[in-house]
C-alpha cells in the first residue's frame, strides 16, 4: 500500500504581490524589483503571534526570485521568534536557490548580536548613522529634533 501525504504548492498571485498584510503587530509588504529581485518588508513587532506568518509569507511569494531582501529596519520590537522565523527563511530560501540579505534596524542587529554571535545569517552592513551610534530609547527626543 502507498502512503499518502499533502505537500505544500505555492502559487503567486501577481496581484497580491504588493497588497500588505497584517499579522498581530505586524505588517508584511512585497515588491518585485528588476532582476528577479523580491524585497520583503516587515513593520511593526515580530514576535510569537507572527513569527511563522512572516517565513509562509516570504515562501509563498519566493518563486521565479534569484534574489531575496528581508527589509526589517522598521520593525519596532523582535523576539526570540523573530530569529526562528529568519532560520526558516534561511532554509526557504536554500531550497529554492535564492540568494538573500537581510536589511536590520537596531532592534534586529541587538537580537541578532546575542543568538548569531557568528554571523550564520546574510546580515547587510550597516547605512543608517542612528546604528552607528547606538542611540538608545533615552535619546528619542534627541533623535526626533526636540533638544530646544
Amino acid at each position: 500500500m502507498t502512503d499518502i501525504g499533502t505537500s505544500r504548492v505555492f502559487r503567486i498571485n501577481p496581484e497580491a504581490l504588493d497588497l500588505p498584510e497584517r499579522h498581530g503587530r505586524a505588517t508584511f509588504t512585497a515588491s518585485r524589483q528588476p532582476s528577479s529581485t523580491l524585497v520583503v518588508v516587515a513593520e511593526g513587532d515580530v514576535d510569537m503571534v507572527n513569527h511563522r506568518a512572516l517565513a509562509r509569507y516570504v515562501e509563498g511569494r519566493i518563486l521565479g526570485s534569484s534574489r531575496l531582501v528581508v527589509d526589517l529596519r522598521l520593525v519596532d520590537f523582535f523576539g526570540t521568534a523573530g530569529f526562528a522565523a529568519l532560520h526558516n527563511i534561511n532554509v526557504i530560501s536554500c531550497r529554492h536557490d535564492v540568494r538573500w540579505v537581510l536589511r536590520a534596524g537596531r532592534q534586529v542587529r541587538r537580537l541578532l548580536a546575542i543568538c548569531d554571535p557568528d554571523g550564520s545569517l546574510p546580515l547587510e552592513a550597516s547605512q543608517s548613522i542612528l546604528d552607528d551610534l547606538h542611540a538608545g530609547a533615552c535619546d528619542r527626543e534627541l533623535l526626533i529634533g526636540r533638544n530646544n
